[in-house]
């Protein structure tokens, strides 16, 4: 029992990509997930997102083929139409943790974070 409690990962952040029907989940372990949901949910990908803490949040870009994840300090830009490769990554100059990413409603070339 107490092996199955160690391994066990917990889901901090899922966001909704409508337009593929795809979901992606952030999890504890500092991993993304990838579904689709169209007949059935069913797994697409995992990657590593950050090393060795947890995705505090995840925003999609409405227009674009982003997703913004955020662990710890570091923010990353991964492009889904380039299999999900981490197009740009920056890295925080404060001590306070990134806990929300979000691209401006107004401009979706621009990020916002706190």
């Amino acid at each position: 029992m107490l092996n199955n409690l160690a391994t066990l990962t917990v889901v901090h952040s899922v966001k909704v990509i409508s337009g593929k029907k795809w979901f992606v989940a952030g999890t504890s372990d500092g991993v993304i997930h990838v579904y689709n949901y169209d007949n059935r949910i069913q797994k697409l990908r995992s990657f590593r997102a950050a090393s060795d803490c947890f995705i505090t949040s995840m925003a999609v870009n409405p227009t674009r083929s982003y997703v913004l994840s955020s662990a710890y300090h570091d923010i990353k830009l991964w492009d889904w139409s380039k299999g999900w490769e981490c197009t740009k990554s920056f890295v925080q100059e404060h001590t306070d943790t990134v806990s929300q990413v979000a691209f401006n409603p107004m401009d979706t070339n621009i990020l916002c974070f706190r």
